[in-house]
């Protein structure tokens, strides 16, 4: 089996840009300056769950972007509103999609697609370094699904 992923593609060839001023931005997964991020009170199933978070860094373009998010012990919904790749830096929680339970320690590693549900149960704290990716339609696949829409009101379907 090939592996295609980006680990895998580092080359000789890759072209070099010019960015004129540095842009590498830094942070710590030490960092304790968080800023409350209150769950929707909708989501909460048990207790009181205390989220907070605090951004580290962003691409120029805003579409992937990196931080630290934590919260005490409860129980409740979370969608996601984009894709997100999370390392869990301490304590745990039990996550449950479609049937499906995992428990998430300290090391471990999980994907999370835009528009998942999920339930999470924080038995007492836990605190995740995250990486997040917005996903957004390009502006030809805006163009295609409009197109189509136009097509079939045109053509009288729905």
């Amino acid at each position: 089996m090939t592996d295609n992923s980006a680990l895998s593609m580092i080359d000789a060839n890759i072209p070099v840009k010019k960015f004129g001023k540095p842009v590498i931005q830094t942070g710590s997964t030490t960092r304790m300056d968080f800023g409350s991020t209150p769950l929707p009170p909708v989501w909460i199933k048990e207790g009181t769950p205390s989220a907070r978070s605090i951004p580290l860094a962003k691409a120029e373009d805003n579409n992937l972007s990196c931080g630290l998010w934590d919260c005490q012990a409860g129980k409740f919904t979370f969608i996601f509103g984009c894709d997100e790749i999370v390392h869990i830096l301490e304590g745990e929680v039990i996550i449950e999609e479609q049937g499906a339970t995992y428990t998430l320690k300290v090391g471990d590693v999980a994907f999370f697609p835009q528009g998942l549900e999920t339930v999470w149960t924080v038995p007492k704290y836990v605190k995740k370094f995250a990486v997040f990716r917005s996903v957004r339609d390009s502006l030809i696949d805006k163009m295609y699904i409009k197109a189509k829409k136009l097509i079939k009101k045109m053509m009288g379907k729905k």
